[in-house]
């Protein structure tokens, strides 16, 4: 591996369907096409047991009877297999209507018939399990009744610390950690940490995150409340909102904002394959030249993403730039992202940071999928990253003494996290 650490990041989702991983500073072959993150998924409810209520109907006097939705079929098929008329199963639609669309049933859901438990083995109730948590209870016996109800949802605080061995997705999984903690370092300390050359095997990561649970298993993504990276660099990073009316951001220990005014890179995960230079010997028109911008390799179809807020000034196509984008920021600054495979906005739009604007290609003059980031200061293209970058705004003078209750407490589960961690490796040699 060298000194330089691959970090493969993916879900469950795509361990389970694709077998795909994506790394960071992965070397990159000319026509490997990128595939983008999947969205994280839900425990599947096929696994998940009934509550002990069977959905809160006593069992006394009844059993169940289990199975999942096939494909193409309807509520009617469902139904009418089991006793119910037509005029029952329009009835149960029309009482559906302001709970649940039945034309929303999914293929591969679960769903439950309750019958009377005698001869007649009569059809009670039907429920469908619309994803781990909602449910839709069908009362099939007069009066017929249609209700939505929803398993309990438990939030547990966690915390732990880990030394990376060079797959940060494999260690927090080997700790009994949601590996998917890793997805979120890439927006927590996309301005502050360089997870190419900042990170490395033995570096430490400790976290203290929300873990959401449904009947004992994993639901949906937790929430990073804090994390303290320790390596040649140290990060610490809080969440806070100031009230329930703030979307909550993340700040150093001094409660500095770490939004930067631009991001370190216009991609999430790449690598610099040629860096800012006065003198570079040009890979196409086989010359010494200027490079004035940063080369940063990446597989085709990655995301590029405006570094700050701006409006585009350009786009469009040239014969060395390819499908490029200009981006005015301010008065001061401006940037540009050369050789794009799409470009996905228009002149004169006003973007966001962190937006996509478009796609690693290599039009123009190029030889690989990669994307020319240039950056200008005051009309003087300049090294983006020697320069030190204007800040958000830190925590108002109003909100420090709750951001420091908040943050004193994060700090002191982290510590207690970092002993624990050093007692097992002690005791483990």
């Amino acid at each position: 591996m060298g000194g330089k650490l691959k970090w493969p990041l993916a879900t469950a989702a795509a361990l389970a369907l694709a077998g795909a991983y994506v790394y960071v500073g992965v070397d990159v072959r000319p026509h490997e096409e990128y595939v983008p993150d999947p969205v994280l998924a839900m425990a599947d409810a096929d696994s998940l047991p009934a509550p002990p209520s069977a959905y809160g109907i006593p069992l006394d006097g009844f059993v169940i009877e289990r199975g999942t939705v096939r494909a193409g079929s309807t509520f009617s098929d469902l139904l009418t297999p089991h006793g119910l008329t037509g005029a029952q199963v329009d009835s149960l639609v029309k009482l559906a209507v302001p709970v649940f669309d039945i034309h929303r049933l999914r293929a591969g859901r679960p769903f439950a018939f309750i019958f009377t438990d005698d001869s007649a083995r009569v059809p009670a109730f039907f429920i469908y399990e619309a994803d781990a948590v909602d449910h839709v209870v069908f009362t099939l016996r007069p009066p017929m009744a249609v209700r939505l109800d929803k398993r309990p949802v438990t939030t547990h605080t966690r915390s732990l610390s880990i030394a990376v061995t060079g797959a940060l997705w494999n260690d927090l999984a080997a700790a009994g950690a949601d590996p998917a903690l890793s997805l979120y370092l890439a927006d927590v300390f996309q301005w502050t940490l360089d997870f190419y050359k900042d990170v490395q095997p033995g570096d430490r990561f400790t976290f203290v995150y929300q873990e959401h649970q449904v009947d004992g298993q994993r639901h949906g993504q937790p929430e990073l409340l804090g994390v303290r990276f320790q390596g040649s660099v140290k990060r610490d990073a809080f969440r806070f909102a100031a009230d329930s009316t703030q979307a909550p951001a993340y700040f150093d220990g001094a409660g500095n904002s770490l939004r930067l005014a631009f991001l370190k890179a216009p991609l999430k995960f790449s690598r610099v394959s040629s860096g800012f230079s006065m003198r570079r010997f040009h890979p196409v028109q086989h010359r010494w030249k200027s490079h004035l911008g940063t080369d940063y390799a990446a597989p085709y179809g990655t995301p590029i993403l405006a570094v700050g807020d701006g409006v585009v000034e350009k786009a469009g196509y040239t014969a060395g730039n390819g499908n490029y984008v200009k981006i005015r920021h301010n008065g001061v600054y401006e940037t540009q992202y050369l050789h794009m495979r799409k470009i996905l906005v228009k002149k004169g739009q006003r973007v966001q940071q962190g937006q996509t604007i478009g796609e690693v290609g290599s039009t123009g003059l190029a030889t690989g999928p990669h994307v020319c980031f240039r950056f200008w200061k005051n009309g003087q293209q300049v090294d983006h990253r020697k320069e030190e970058m204007p800040s958000a705004e830190p925590i108002a003078a109003v909100h420090r003494a709750a951001f420091e209750q908040q943050r004193d407490a994060l700090l002191d589960r982290m510590d207690a996290a970092e002993r624990e961690a050093q007692h097992i490796t002690t005791v483990a040699f």
